[in-house]
């Protein structure tokens, strides 16, 4: 089969095109075959070297959406054909947090068998790939692969941030930053589906179109307004009952915690591990205000992403299609700020 491979941690022309073996299913595992797989900051960070240090080579992809190619021993329920989309984070299904519904946590299995597919075992950048059948869920036929292949890594955990993490009630504040990205923009989606009241930060006005198209209420750009001073000044002094932090840098989250109304809560959405440290002020305690990480979607969370997309809730922001050989190509678009939504290689 043909796939993208890396094989040693760097810029985005380490992605090579090559002829590999194509992977057998073990038991309990689907051999999927790939039709569409999404491109987001993970996967900067982790080609780059800067989220995980694993074995190398690697074929990376998580969260790819296509069609059951073979089904292994053990595996029931499903059938060559059946359109699927893929769970990212594999896990055991049996610890305590597998039984409470937070598999994302999973404690039961180690990094070798579990973790996340397309980092810490080979993912969707090919033509085919190996996946454990409990990571599968029915895709369909209303929704395209190329839309699914967002679900798991983009749109799946904003379903899990705003309905589970931030608990948005009808008629809130809910200050989205970094509204404007491909997170923030099904975030925006999402946080009115909730019935909340979008206001959106974005850098700059490139992407304030969008942001309004997706459904914020108010945008305004951090380069023109203080952003705690302004969310204070929209919200008659009060602040945002909600905040979703999705660049988690010092200064935002700075001002996310001063942004917030007493009761307040902040899920910090960015890859918090880059350098940001979070020091919270004595008046966290006294107001009341919630401090929360989502790290990513899982089973549930998927599967509530696939019925707002097929009621209409949330509609996939796909920026930009790329052939999967032009893998190079969708990194350096990614990472030069060119995709609107996200980017989406195809088979």
């Amino acid at each position: 089969m043909r796939a993208v491979v890396l094989r040693e941690f760097g810029p985005p022309e380490n992605l090579k095109w090559e002829t590999v073996p194509t992977p057998e299913p073990q038991a309990g595992e689907v051999l999927l075959r790939v039709h569409a797989v999404s491109v987001d900051l993970f996967q900067m960070e982790f080609r780059s070297g800067r989220a995980l240090q694993v074995e190398l080579p690697r074929i990376m992809g998580n969260g790819p959406a296509g069609e059951v190619a073979e089904a292994a021993q053990g595996v029931d329920g499903i059938t060559p054909g059946q359109r699927v989309v893929v769970c990212n984070n594999v896990s055991c299904g049996i610890c305590k947090y597998c039984r409470v519904g937070r598999e994302t946590l999973c404690s039961g299995l180690n990094n070798h068998r579990g973790g996340i597919i397309g980092a810490h075992r080979n993912g969707g950048y090919a033509e085919f790939v190996t996946v454990p059948a409990r990571n599968l869920l029915t895709l369909p036929e209303a929704i395209s692969f190329e839309e699914a292949c967002l679900i798991p890594n983009t749109i799946g955990p904003v379903v899990k941030a705003c309905a589970g993490r931030a608990r948005i009630h009808p008629g809130e504040n809910v200050l989205i930053i970094g509204a404007g990205g491909g997170m923030g923009l099904h975030a925006v989606q999402m946080a009115r589906a909730c019935g909340g009241r979008v206001i959106a930060a974005i850098r700059s006005t490139r992407t304030s179109e969008a942001v309004l198209k997706s459904g914020a209420d108010i945008v305004f750009t951090t380069k023109e307004h203080d952003l705690s001073e302004e969310v204070r000044r929209l919200t008659d002094g009060w602040g945002a009952d909600v905040v979703l932090d999705f660049v988690a840098t010092r200064e935002t989250l700075s001002a996310s915690l001063t942004a917030l109304a007493p009761a307040g809560r902040l899920v910090i959405m960015g890859y918090f591990p880059r350098g940001s440290v979070l020091e919270t002020p004595t008046w966290v305690f006294s107001e009341e205000v919630e401090v929360t990480g989502n790290r990513s979607a899982g089973r549930q969370d998927v599967a509530e992403a696939i019925a707002l997309i097929q009621n209409g809730r949330i509609k996939p922001v796909v920026g930009k299609v790329f052939a999967l050989k032009d893998a190079v190509k969708a990194h350096q678009a990614f990472e030069a700020g060119e995709i609107i939504g996200r980017a989406v290689l195809v088979v």
